[in-house]
């Protein structure tokens, strides 16, 4: 092999490795996140946000159909089944384990990560999720959170606590309704790829 040939070699695999690790929505890439709680009972309490692989479209039209046709109870029955893909690690006793994780890009270079838990936040340890403020609180068996990440990697993030769960038919993936309303329960998030 001369030298010629393994230079093009190397820069075609560095070419390869810069495009996969671009802001593609890949099963296989990892993500981490960590935050601070706000507006509950436990504020500042360190959470972290750990996805393994994202949701593949499959997965996400899924959820999306579920929501749409059958509520609630269909994006729970869905969650319930479907493979723990990464954990919210809280101050609780244990970990939640993801069962839904996928990204959309924003127009201002920033991303929206929207996750889900097949429980309620607050299972382990109720009294640290309750809510401060005279807000509603939903009842939803399953937690839907979304964090919304600028282009230089912090942000805040909202839980469906706190605000209902909706089917978003631009992105197709279930999400928070009314996010701008919601007051943040997770403050100061901040991208750890």
């Amino acid at each position: 092999m001369n030298f010629n040939t393994i230079r093009c070699t190397a820069a075609l695999a560095f070419v390869v490795a810069v495009a996969s690790s671009g802001f593609s929505q890949t099963a296989g890439s990892k993500a981490r996140y960590t935050a601070a709680t706000a507006n509950t009972s436990s504020p500042g309490d360190t959470v972290r946000f750990e996805v393994i692989r994202w949701s593949t479209d499959m997965e996400r039209d899924q959820l999306f159909m579920a929501m749409e046709s059958s509520g609630d109870m269909g994006l729970l029955s869905l969650l319930q089944k479907a493979p723990t893909i990464g954990y919210v690690w809280t101050t609780e006793t244990a970990g939640y384990p993801l069962r839904y994780a996928y990204r959309v890009s924003m127009a201002d270079g920033g991303e929206r990560i929207v996750l889900a838990i097949d429980r309620q936040l607050g299972s382990f340890e109720p009294q640290r999720w309750k809510l401060s403020g005279t807000g509603p609180r939903t009842d939803y068996p399953f937690t839907v959170i979304e964090l919304r990440i600028s282009k230089a990697g912090m942000g805040e993030g909202k839980a469906s606590l706190n605000t209902k769960v909706t089917a978003d038919t631009i992105a197709n993936t279930i999400a928070l309704d009314n996010y701008a309303a919601t007051p943040a329960l997770f403050m100061t998030v901040l991208s750890k790829l």
